[in-house]
């Protein structure tokens, strides 16, 4: 009976010690597990040559819906209208790179960004100015 009670309490003391070793986040989810890119990214920096974006639009954002389709969607300032697109994108988990095709206007936008620390940047020039915006988690 004292052999039970011992093995007992080592298999319970043996429990303890592995439940101290992990710690678990209460806002975490499963997907943040299996696809912790999936998210809300808010612009911090966007700049059109020498012009700084952010002072005519309130925001821009991208939004990795799911595992299949992105949103971007954006604010002007003047006059107060939001735009939103949608499109579909590829995401590598091995090289953490997401790529996403997007047409506004008749013209069609590729770009590919490796997405580290919940950070990444796009950098293409567009009509013939160099557009560079900095995103991360919102």
């Amino acid at each position: 009976m004292k052999r039970k009670h011992y093995l007992l309490l080592c298999v319970f003391a043996l429990c303890c010690l592995f439940l101290c070793a992990f710690t678990f986040d209460k806002s975490s989810s499963l997907k943040d597990l299996t696809h912790p890119y999936i998210n809300t990214y808010e612009c911090t920096a966007a700049r059109l040559g020498n012009e700084n974006l952010l002072e005519k639009y309130d925001y821009f954002r991208i939004t990795i819906l799911d595992e299949k389709e992105l949103e971007i969607s954006f604010k002007r300032k003047w006059p107060n209208k939001k735009n939103v697109y949608k499109c579909g994108y590829t995401y590598n988990p091995k090289t953490q790179e997401l790529s996403a095709e997007l047409g506004i206007l008749g013209y069609r936008f590729k770009q590919t960004t490796k997405i580290a620390n919940g950070k990444f940047t796009i950098s293409m020039p567009v009509f013939g100015r160099p557009l560079l915006m900095n995103f991360e988690v919102k």
